[in-house]
């Protein structure tokens, strides 16, 4: 059912839930079930949300991340990020998620804004943070155990010449490119 929009139409209500039943619960997501009024059902992931770091070392090398992803059966470069613990706050999780994954920290850290990751089948929020002049620590906390990662710094030049060759084809870290590449120097 289609519908025209006019500016005067500017206020949209929440269909009203119903019910919410849980198909699958795994340590990371949750996949529901919500019937809404009129009886209009969605399955979806609910999913705790996640952060993504734009980081870059003090002469403005990006860090990438090479690991394995098996839903696209591939290794991807990324950008580092993670999955949100219960009750997390995003900032803490991006700084913890820096150092498991790459071994940097930073002290120039700024919040970028938050991104429905997929919003037709997940709940899940991204929020983007750019950490500046990171460096390595000297006892990096341990990573996941099950996670093999390889890391990489690389120019603007290297980073456009990745995606020009197609090499990067992670959303978000595709996004995360081309904000650091906005940035003026």
């Amino acid at each position: 059912m289609f519908f025209s929009y006019s500016k005067d139409q500017n206020n949209f209500s929440i269909p009203q839930e119903i019910k919410r039943e849980v198909l699958l619960e795994t340590k990371i997501f949750k996949v529901v079930k919500n019937t809404y009024q009129e009886k209009r059902e969605r399955i979806f992931i609910a999913h705790p949300g996640a952060v993504v770091i734009i980081a870059t070392t003090q002469d403005n090398k990006l860090l990438l991340i090479k690991q394995f992803r098996a839903p696209v059966g591939e290794w991807l470069w990324e950008i580092p990020a993670g999955a949100l613990e219960s009750g997390e706050e995003p900032l803490f999780c991006a700084q913890r998620e820096l150092e498991e994954e790459t071994g940097f920290a930073s002290n120039r850290w700024q919040y970028l804004f938050p991104l429905a990751l997929a919003p037709g089948y997940s709940s899940e929020i991204i929020h983007f943070f750019r950490a500046k002049d990171v460096s390595p620590v000297a006892e990096a906390r341990a990573g996941d155990e099950d996670e093999l990662i390889y890391v990489r710094e690389v120019s603007k030049e290297e980073a456009q010449e990745m995606l020009d060759r197609q090499e990067i084809k992670d959303a978000k870290t595709r996004i995360g490119i081309y904000e650091w590449m906005r940035e003026k120097e």
